[in-house]
């Protein structure tokens, strides 16, 4: 009886019966995977096969206990309808839309007999062949394939499409044969990114510069090294060879001798599961980024693996114990390590193979490369260096040294994960003459990259380190950590490092001991780890290495400059370096007392003895900060125009902690005050920039001005797709910070927002108290209750003062009340999402915080139009001064601000006779002093020698990034021009930069040539 025939009672009764099923999972999806591991005869029932047999086998297999065999003669092919395809939302996606995604078929072969014959898979719908792709099976062992439908031939579908397809299908024309198949994942969305081409699916991609992605080994570099032919080498080079090759040797051997127990290794080696079987190794799959991979834990098998980066540190721990004196142990150890060798090679981990994906493979190739570099005499006794070393050569893509030098670029993650690797892996050919090839080319190649400073990303003429489309400290200590030994192991080698390469990273590693205090980087560059996560202290070894390398220019067995930073850093924990340096080279700690400027992170540091106020900001080049999708969900505000006054305790020792941290209050920034939940974006990603160009400083005589437009109504996102963003309280905010001697003066006019629901601040300070009755001292009262609320005011013409519970004065100028507060504060913590309440694995679970703060701040009110603010801040008073501070700020006559409007910020400093200016706005009358008018907005500092003589230092802060052919930044600059108009007729002493100078009546015009946003300086003399 048909549905369509039944009464309706009985139609009733089956349409709940259906529903019955469907809710108890008894649908017709049931029997319709999306993952086919093959893990019982059932699974077989749903598969046909012409001209061949297919069974369930253990002879070689991935997730669970079996994998499907297919045997065949004459033309074959089996196929199934029974799968199921996953959306978007089924797809496990770590960047959910962020990304553009692609359906993709993922699925594993097996290939016991490499031949130059091919199989085609395919996918129907009615009947009808709809796309389809061919593999050569010219290999052994497994191999993963991931295959988006778009790059597959036939009627493939738009990129991000989903797919409707009712048949799965092999097949073959070969005369006969034999493979192996598992855990097929029929189709999953893929981040679009990350299928990789190798040489049996070398098409994928086929239309792309493969060379942006550097993580991607490529056929093409793979095959300069198949191709190369080496020349004889001399006596010298081999005797430089031998060299490195030692000091290599010396860098991976343990100091400590290894005391464990045989026993432990034993236990950590059973832990893989591996099984020699006479004619291969049985095993879990060896896999890298599983969790990429759809898997139906309700399936049949497990999803045990072995993940690489572990299997490589269970080797590692193999090489350390391997150089043992009981011979017994040390033939077992050896038998280990090749059964894991060839588990390695027959898990598709092989030259020419990308196993689907290999993105950010040097993360977990550290240890393995270290094992098979330390037993690589093993390995070559036993017939296995040459096939692992191809194996790494492939997978490094060592072939890059050899390509022509025009396609050379600075990487940091290369610097970071693969440059010492490849110096080890040149030891990984079976012959010197490969070796010192190699070895120039290497040589040639850092030289090079090192040097250049217009890429998008590397080492910049400011010293700061691009990476993420900005100054990214936290990846730059990666490459500080490894290139520093590079250049001391090449050293007094003919295989050295070239000068213009050693001296602009010696330049950047400098750099990071400038914009650090003492060793952190503080909470404006910190990327997506906020607070305590960053900073220069593990660098102790590598600035020992910097000095120890020679100068750049190779005349010198120490680095004067290195050597004196050391000093100062670790002189006193190190008295044998420190006796080599002082007593042995004359060299002495050097001081930092000074300003710093570095634009391409809008960042500058004013610098006095042991302290440093680290000053932030962001433009349309440089991004705010970076927001990640589990990482430093809150962290709008902390380039916001932010102050961060650091003792030699760094932030710990300066109050700066995230145990209850609000992150509203970055001292220093303009912002909305939020609740948490409105703070974190709805986005997963963020790295938001301004549609502003004017973020820069400009320095003279050890001092310097700093200025930004803070604009969060529109921008655009560094990361990821080019997107137009923007924040709904439409901030803004002129704001300028005047760094003078041992004091910083504030400024900030044109404050505006919409948001009629949150104040508008400006945050004086953030301070975590060690303990709750630390006092903050004010013009009208000491504060030591807890908690304590209180609104200071106005109450003379000096204005009121206050000094926060580490000894930093504030002065406020302006006729605005200051809100001051001691309490407990509850938070989040930074790696954790309020709104979806996602946790990194990183933030150990932690969700939500709590600490003693005291904190003060400027308050706006809701929706301002033109609010403003003006205070100075004395940076970590002694006990003197902070018991004389009232006397000290109503008696300080050591400045005056000229002007704060929407024009320009300026300030007269009486102790050095300069002139501070921050325009914004240009060819507009200043009427303040020698400078008139600027042809464009500019920073300068005018410093009066005498009545005849001045010195200027000026700043056109645009730093004029070209776009390239994807409408993004080149991340470099290029020049621009800026015109000031001085009172009187001057003289210029020559200089390049200066290309005109013009009279107009009894004014002098001259034309500055300005690029990278640093300062031009130069002398003029009345005429």
């Amino acid at each position: 009886m048909t549905y369509s025939l039944l009464n309706s009672k009985k139609r009733w009764a089956f349409a709940m019966l259906l529903s019955l099923m469907t809710t108890i999972g008894f649908s017709q999806d049931k029997y319709k995977p999306a993952a086919e591991s093959f893990e019982s005869e059932k699974a077989l029932s749903f598969f046909k096969v012409s001209n061949g047999k297919l069974t369930l086998s253990d002879a070689h297999k991935r997730y669970g206990k079996t994998s499907l065999q297919w045997n065949w003669t004459g033309n074959s092919t089996f196929g199934t309808s029974n799968f199921k395809i996953l959306s978007s939302q089924e797809s496990p996606l770590k960047y959910g839309d962020h990304f553009p995604a692609s359906p993709t078929l993922q699925m594993s072969i097996y290939n016991e007999t490499p031949k130059k014959e091919k199989i085609t898979i395919s996918f129907e719908k009615e009947g009808v062949k709809k796309v389809w792709f061919d593999i050569e099976l010219s290999f052994t062992g497994w191999r993963r394939l991931w295959v988006p439908f778009f790059e597959m031939q036939g009627d493939s579908p738009e990129k991000g499409v989903q797919v409707d397809y009712d048949y799965f299908r092999v097949s073959t024309s070969i005369a006969s044969g034999k493979l192996f198949f598992d855990d097929i994942v029929f189709s999953q969305y893929q981040d679009n990114r990350h299928p990789y081409p190798d040489e049996i699916v070398p098409f994928i991609k086929a239309d792309k510069n493969l060379g942006d992605d550097h993580w991607m080994p490529l056929t093409s570099n793979y095959d300069r090294i198949k191709n190369f032919k080496a020349k004889p080498v001399s006596a010298a080079v081999l005797t430089d060879l031998k060299k490195i090759e030692e000091l290599i040797n010396q860098d991976l051997t343990s100091v400590k001798k290894n005391k464990e127990q045989i026993s432990k290794l034993r236990d950590i080696y059973q832990s893989l599961n591996l099984k020699d079987n006479g004619e291969t190794i049985l095993g879990p799959p060896l896999t890298f980024g599983k969790e990429e991979e759809y898997f139906d834990k309700k399936a049949p098998g497990h999803r045990i693996a072995n993940e690489l980066g572990d299997f490589g540190k269970i080797l590692k721990k193999m090489s350390i114990f391997y150089n043992r004196e009981d011979l017994t142990e040390k033939k077992e150890i050896e038998a280990m390590f090749l059964t894991s060798t060839r588990y390695f090679l027959d898990q598709g981990w092989q030259a020419g193979s990308n196993g689907g994906t290999r993105h950010h493979i040097g993360y977990s190739m550290r240890e393995i490369t270290e094992a098979f570099f330390t037993m690589r005499h093993v390995l070559e006794a036993n017939g296995l260096l040459v096939e692992v070393g191809k194996s790494l050569h492939w997978l490094f893509n060592l072939g890059v040294l050899l390509d022509d030098e025009s396609t050379f670029h600075v990487n940091i993650d290369y610097l970071n994960t693969q440059s010492y690797y490849h110096l080890m892996l040149i030891f990984m050919f079976d012959n010197p003459e490969m070796q010192a090839e190699l070895l120039r080319a290497y040589s040639n190649f850092l030289s090079i990259t090192l040097a250049q400073q217009n890429e998008e990303w590397g080492f910049k003429i400011d010293g700061t380190t691009w990476h993420h489309n900005g100054h990214y400290p936290a990846y730059a200590s990666g490459a500080f950590k490894e290139v520093p030994k590079l250049i001391k192991m090449l050293s007094g080698t003919q295989f050295r490092i070239g000068t213009e390469g050693h001296r602009n990273f010696k330049n950047a590693f400098l750099a990071s001991r400038t914009y650090s205090q003492l060793y952190d980087w503080g909470f404006g560059n910190a990327g997506r780890h906020p607070l305590g996560n960053g900073g220069i202290q593990s660098l102790k070894k590598q600035f020992l290495e910097m000095a120890y390398a020679g100068n750049p220019e190779g005349t010198a067995n120490i680095d004067k400059d290195v050597a004196a930073a050391y000093l100062r850093l670790w002189g006193n924990e190190d008295p044998l370096n420190s006796s080599i340096f002082t007593k042995v080279n004359g060299i002495q700690a050097e001081n930092l007392s000074g300003y710093y400027a570095f634009p391409f992170a809008a960042t500058t540091v004013h610098r006095r003895d042991d302290w440093a106020a680290i000053i932030k900001g962001y433009s349309k080049y440089v991004w705010a900060s970076e927001i990640y999708v589990a990482e430093n969900r809150y962290g709008r505000y902390p380039a916001n125009g932010t102050v961060q006054l650091l003792n030699e305790g760094g932030e710990q020792g300066s109050g700066f902690r995230q145990d209850g941290w609000d992150w509203n209050r970055y001292p220093g920034a303009t912002i909305i005050y939020l609740p948490l939940e409105e703070l974190e974006p709805q986005t997963p990603l963020i790295m938001f920039r301004s549609e502003e160009s004017f973020a820069g400083a400009t320095t003279l005589n050890g001092n310097g001005v700093f200025g930004m437009v803070l604009n969060e109504a529109k921008g655009s996102n560094a990361e990821g797709p080019a997107v137009k963003v923007g924040f709904p309280g439409r901030l803004k905010a002129k704001k300028s910070v005047f760094s003078y001697g041992d004091k910083l003066i504030f400024i900030g006019t044109d404050i505006s927002s919409i948001d009629e629901k949150n104040p508008t601040q400006t945050n004086l300070f953030q301070t975590f108290l060690k303990n709750t009755g630390a006092s903050i001292a004010t013009s009208s009262e000491t504060i030591n209750k807890f908690p304590h609320e209180t609104v200071l005011k106005q109450t003379s013409n000096s204005g009121p003062w206050l000094i926060d519970p580490y000894g930093n004065g504030y002065h406020v100028l302006s006729n605005t009340p200051i809100h001051i507060k001691k309490a407990k504060q509850q938070s989040y913590h930074n790696k954790y999402s309020v709104n979806t309440g996602s946790m990194n694995k990183k933030g150990k679970g932690v969700t939500e915080t709590e600490g003693d703060f005291a904190t003060a701040w400027i308050d706006h009110g809701l929706a301002p139009k033109n609010a403003s603010y003006q205070y100075v801040v004395y940076p970590f008073l002694n006990e003197e001064n902070q018991k004389n501070f009232g006397n000290r700020v109503n008696n300080d006559k050591s400045f005056t601000i000229l002007r704060a409007d929407s024009i320009a910020h300026i300030v007269a400093d009486k102790e050095t006779n300069t002139t501070g200016y921050v325009i914004f706005e240009a060819n507009k009358s200043l009427e303040n002093g020698t400078l008139k008018q600027v042809s464009e907005p500019a920073l300068l500092m005018i410093h009066h020698k005498d009545q005849n003589s001045v010195v200027i230092s000026a700043v056109q802060p645009d730093l004029n990034f070209p776009i390239n052919d994807k409408g993004k930044f080149k991340n470099y600059s290029d020049p621009v021009n800026l015109t000031i108009t001085l009172e009187g007729k001057w003289n210029a002493f020559p200089a390049e930069f200066i290309t005109k100078i013009n009279y107009s009546g009894d004014d002098t015009i001259i034309t500055l040539n300005c690029i990278s946003g640093l300062p031009r300086e130069f002398t003029l003399n009345k005429q």
